[in-house]
């Protein structure tokens, strides 16, 4: 059933116009600071940069559920459009093979006038309605920094089993926005039980009595377990993996004043135009970083080898990077936060 565009909801599109429209500004505002470092004390510019960091992560978070519900139509929204895509294809290839079949003299120019007439009645009514839907694709993607915030199932639907574990198994990621205590960005990676079929029957491994100190950490509860003859339980390698979606912030002029969304696509950074950050900076090669995600958390990789890429200060080829980091890429600066 073709979806009505008419009445498609663009209610979480039209509230992220409008936070949108505050963050553009704010890291307008950041990136200005950056150039007027040296015109205000220490304590100036760390108290006006941190209230305008927390008031961009302020609108990162409420913007978080408006994207998760924009995608869910979104998606509806593409997989019409390539469905009129093919439609218009095909419509193109019946009239080819319409005019074809009248060079062969199957029907005389009357019969060609008639199926040439029915075919671009069909086109013209798929053209109108995929210029339509694609204005509405615009709407949703002029809300986001890249389409990826939209294409990659950021709710429960979202899968992708591109990553084994060490011993072959493979596991299934689900990307959802995961709402963390204030301050806490420890858990990058989370992972959560799956419904599998009960292992066969093993025997019980037991150890030796442990004595627990005053205020143990709760790891140690595993060995206590084991001494009091209960069963260990493996960590399940085919474990769903829900992850938080991070993001790279322009700390300088060189990078730029885009904010690139990090999810479940890699990210690239180089001096071509086809990379997702795009930087006109010496030394910097058509692709020199690619940033993705593993199942240790976001990891940023040299690609090219050049020894200008650095986190925190320090030359890396590889590195996974903690909430917080400062990335530099040359002399462009990029500071890296999670979601």
């Amino acid at each position: 059933m073709a979806l009505d565009l008419d009445k498609l909801d663009l209610s979480a599109v039209d509230s992220l116009v409008t936070l949108k429209a505050e963050q553009d500004q704010l890291g307008e505002r950041l990136k200005a600071m950056a150039a007027r470092r040296e015109q205000v004390s220490a304590a100036v510019f760390a108290r006006v940069h941190d209230d305008y960091r927390q008031r961009f992560d302020e609108l990162a978070q409420q913007a978080t559920p408006l994207k998760v519900a924009a995608g869910v139509v979104y998606r509806a929204l593409k997989e019409e459009l390539e469905s009129l895509e093919a439609a218009v294809a095909t419509a193109a290839t019946d009239r080819e093979e319409i005019e074809f079949r009248h060079s062969l003299g199957e029907f005389d120019a009357a019969g060609l006038k008639e199926r040439l007439a029915v075919v671009e009645k069909r086109l013209g009514a798929q053209g109108t309605r995929r210029e339509a839907a694609m204005a509405l694709k615009a709407r949703f993607l002029a809300v986001v920094s890249s389409e990826a915030e939209l294409d990659c199932d950021d709710g429960d639907t979202a899968r992708l089993t591109a990553m084994a574990a060490p011993d072959g198994h493979s596991a299934t990621v689900i990307a959802v926005p995961v709402a963390a205590p204030q301050g806490d960005y420890s858990a990058t990676i989370v992972a959560a039980p799956v419904v599998a079929p009960p292992p066969p029957p093993a025997a019980v491994a037991t150890m030796p009595s442990v004595t627990l100190a005053a205020g143990a950490p709760p790891a140690q509860t595993l060995a206590s377990s084991a001494a009091a003859g209960k069963p260990l339980k493996a960590r399940n390698p085919d474990a769903t993996v829900v992850f938080r979606q991070g993001r790279l912030e322009p700390r300088n002029g060189d990078a730029g004043s885009v904010v690139q969304t990090l999810g479940l696509k890699p990210v690239s950074i180089g001096a071509d135009g086809a990379c997702d950050v795009q930087l006109a900076v010496a030394g910097v090669s058509k692709k020199h970083v690619e940033i993705s995600m593993t199942r240790a958390g976001f990891q940023v990789r040299d690609v090219a080898g050049s020894k200008i890429v650095k986190v925190n200060g320090e030359t890396i080829s590889e590195k996974v990077l903690v909430d917080g980091d400062t990335l530099s890429v040359g002399s462009a600066q990029f500071g890296f936060r999670l979601m």
